[in-house]
């Protein structure tokens, strides 16, 4: 059962709710002495029971489970007490989830409050049974569907901030729930459909991809991927992890404890394990990549995986910082990262040279000035990095021309005219 209420400090931050909340709950949280007789005739024992229903709160959203007489108990107590702190439960905002065959005693105990035998919604997963769950996840799918329709209208001008949106922000709201909720991995095909056919072509300015460069783009950026999971195989290992990271936690709310001191290495432990476990299923998936494609995708996906090859794409395209890619140059980088066409809309068939344009010859020809260009970049950056511990710092500078007689070594420039690429004085 969790109970709707209004609350004027909704907002604040968790650490205020826990303190304003903490007379409420010392409150309503109390055990009974009760005296009972032993086996032995004539002795009475008592022992201290706890009377109430496990209950669990999330800053101001509080929920309990257990037998319908108890949360009867607890709900009086709070619809009691809580207004004194500032609480004020609300009934017809209130669900209460019962099997079918308590659900006439559920709506004896509770005339006022909202009650289901099929599940709801709670803190964005669900709690209920299968059917219920199914629902709730296509519902979501819908909604998920929809944000990935904007992102993709996004991408077709803007592909880079269309990509960003959606790793550091869109695909989170579906992985929240795929770790707080099991056995949804069957409810999410539509939704790797939607991404698979519709999202990824969108950010690689394709009408389709193949098969195998969506499993490549389900990899980490740092394993040659893009980051973009499917969800359909990662559910129930996300759902397992959240389970092992969280188990102090589950267990302390389970014993009810007032205090709550996580064992520090028992946490670091856990951490540890979930990161070998998804960095030992990612290499797996990896490796049935290479084992199931030609020596050119291998040696690809060796050379997208060295240290930094990847931060381009990592990177918030923040303009201020010139992180910014523009529509084709964002197409171009995700082709040239997976060795796909070109596209030709702003880009010539053949080169200045006459030779076919491709990538190999773009990256190679002298006359079409790529080659000049990509010099060019290195030696204004390691002029640019000179210059912050030098005082005199040039570019090209020309070169005195040099007596025949004189000995140099092979591969020496003598040409009158000839030009260092950076000279750099006076430390």
């Amino acid at each position: 059962m969790f109970p709707g209420r209004y609350n004027p400090r909704r907002y604040m931050c968790l650490g205020w709710y826990a303190l304003s909340l903490m007379p409420l709950l010392n409150k309503i949280q109390h055990k009974e002495l009760i005296t009972e007789s032993e086996n032995e005739p004539n002795t009475e024992s008592s022992r201290e029971i706890d009377t109430y229903p496990k209950q669990v709160w999330y800053a101001d959203d509080s929920a309990s489970g257990g037998k319908l007489d108890r949360i009867k108990k607890w709900w009086t107590d709070l619809n009691h007490h809580g207004p004194l702190y500032g609480y004020f439960p609300k009934p017809s905002k209130t669900w209460l989830i019962v099997k079918p065959e308590h659900i006439a005693k559920a709506k004896e105990l509770f005339p006022d409050v909202q009650i289901t035998t099929e599940g709801h919604r709670y803190l964005g997963s669900y709690i209920g049974p299968d059917k219920g769950v199914e629902k709730f996840i296509l519902k979501e799918t819908e909604s998920w569907k929809a944000d990935i329709k904007g992102l993709v209208e996004i991408a077709a001008n803007d592909p880079q901030l269309a990509y960003a949106a959606f790793t550091y922000g869109t695909s989170k709201r579906w992985s929240f729930v795929c770790r707080t909720t099991p056995g949804i991995e069957n409810y999410l095909h539509h939704l790797e459909y939607c991404i698979k056919e519709d999202f990824i072509p969108a950010i690689m300015g394709k009408k389709f991809v193949p098969d195998h460069i969506r499993n490549i783009a389900s990899l980490p950026a740092r394993m040659g991927g893009l980051c973009i999971q499917n969800c359909t195989t990662t559910a129930g290992v996300e759902y397992s992890n959240s389970v092992e990271a969280t188990k102090q936690l589950t267990d302390a709310i389970f014993q009810q404890l007032t205090t709550f001191r996580p064992n520090e290495e028992k946490q670091l432990e856990a951490i540890n394990t979930v990161k070998d476990r998804k960095e030992e299923l990612f290499k797996l998936q990896r490796e049935a990549i290479v084992n199931g494609s030609p020596p050119t995708t291998k040696r690809q996906l060796e050379l997208i995986s060295e240290k930094g090859a990847s931060i381009w794409l990592t990177t918030l395209p923040l303009k201020a910082c010139g992180f910014v890619l523009n529509k084709q140059e964002f197409f171009d980088a995700i082709s040239l990262r997976y060795n796909l066409t070109l596209s030709t809309a702003n880009r010539s068939t053949l080169c200045i040279c006459g030779k076919q344009n491709d990538i190999n010859h773009t990256l190679i020809c002298k006359t079409g000035g790529y080659v000049s260009l990509r010099h060019n970049s290195v030696r204004d950056t390691v002029a640019e990095l000179l210059s912050s511990v030098c005082k005199d710092v040039e570019t090209e500078p020309q070169l005195l021309s040099v007596p025949p007689t004189l000995t140099l070594p092979n591969g020496t420039n003598r040409q009158d005219g000839a030009r260092l690429d950076v000279s750099a004085r006076s430390f």
